[in-house]
């Protein structure tokens, strides 16, 4: 099996779970819900085996980590609005805030961006690495209609899954530049604190992709690391959640596995604009429907 064909099913996978969260409770009932929402979990565990592939893989990590940024900062206000929508009719204008930790939050966005700048690309990336982090801790309002919140969207989680090898396997590196090293540990922990509660899957997300690149000797290994992220995730986190969200995720290792080393189709942007896009229509849908009163 290609990445061609594990992108495809990660893609079906996320687009059939947001689209259930759109459909229920007004279209669907609670059991085909339940069914859509279990299909939607084998898409995560393929995206961070991908993002380890990639790494290993890609011709410039700087420039991979900047798409994964830049579409962090693009998806942000579909995902609120598909996946986190708030609807106050009886509010009006516009409501703006950084939150109580406002100044906390400017310092770290701050460090993050100096220390990118300094290590990482000295150039327009970091203006778009700032505005994902500000869109992270912004909280806007307009209309009764909440644009941007604390949760965050999936892009975030792999941006730090991919930071946190490409961190580790620098320092793992004989020759390596301890003055640059620290920098760039700065500037990560300056993004972790700003995002890691509040981005989709949480810090152990990133922690997933962190162990499938540990693992990286062994495919079966990786295949072992994402079993057990599945029991951590589905079985022993306090949150219920149905044993057909534990199955599934599972099921994801069957592409993992059947993997062949081989890109196939050259469709790598399409796969990336994919999530704001369809995340854009349902958010629009359901500002229609809230609006309409539908």
């Amino acid at each position: 099996m290609t990445v061609f064909w594990m992108k495809l099913i990660a893609m079906v996978s996320m687009v059939t779970d947001h689209t259930a969260v759109f459909l229920y409770p007004q279209f669907i009932d609670k059991s085909l819900y339940e069914a859509l929402r279990a299909v939607g979990r084998l898409a995560f565990p393929i995206y961070a085996y991908l993002i380890v592939n990639g790494y290993q893989k890609t011709s410039s990590v700087k420039r991979y980590l900047t798409r994964l940024v830049a579409f962090a900062l693009v998806s942000q206000v579909p995902w609120v609005l598909a996946e986190d929508f708030t609807y106050l009719p009886n509010d009006s204008g516009l409501m703006v805030s950084l939150g109580s930790r406002w100044f906390v939050c400017l310092i770290f966005i701050l460090v993050a961006c100096v220390g990118w700048y300094c290590t990482v690309r000295a150039d327009w990336s970091t203006a778009i690495l700032g505005l994902a982090l500000l869109a992270a801790v912004l909280r806007v309002e307009y209309a009764g209609i909440r644009i941007f919140s604390d949760s965050l969207n999936v892009f975030y989680t792999l941006a730090l899954g991919l930071s946190l090898i490409a961190l580790l396997d620098a320092a793992m590196r004989p020759g390596r530049d301890i003055i640059r090293l620290l920098m760039q540990g700065l500037a990560l922990f300056g993004a972790f604190f700003l995002i890691q509660d509040n981005a989709d899957y949480r810090s152990l997300g990133a922690a997933l992709i962190v162990a499938i690149w540990l693992a990286r000797e062994s495919r079966w290994s990786q295949a072992g690391v994402i079993a057990l992220w599945c029991v951590a995730e589905y079985i022993i986190d306090p949150l219920p959640h149905p044993i057909s969200h534990f199955i599934a995720a599972m099921l994801s290792l069957v592409p993992i596995l059947l993997y062949n080393s081989r890109q196939g189709k050259p469709l790598k942007l399409a796969f990336y604009t994919v999530y704001p896009l369809h995340l854009a229509i349902l958010g629009m849908a359901t500002v229609f429907l809230a609006l309409t009163g539908a």
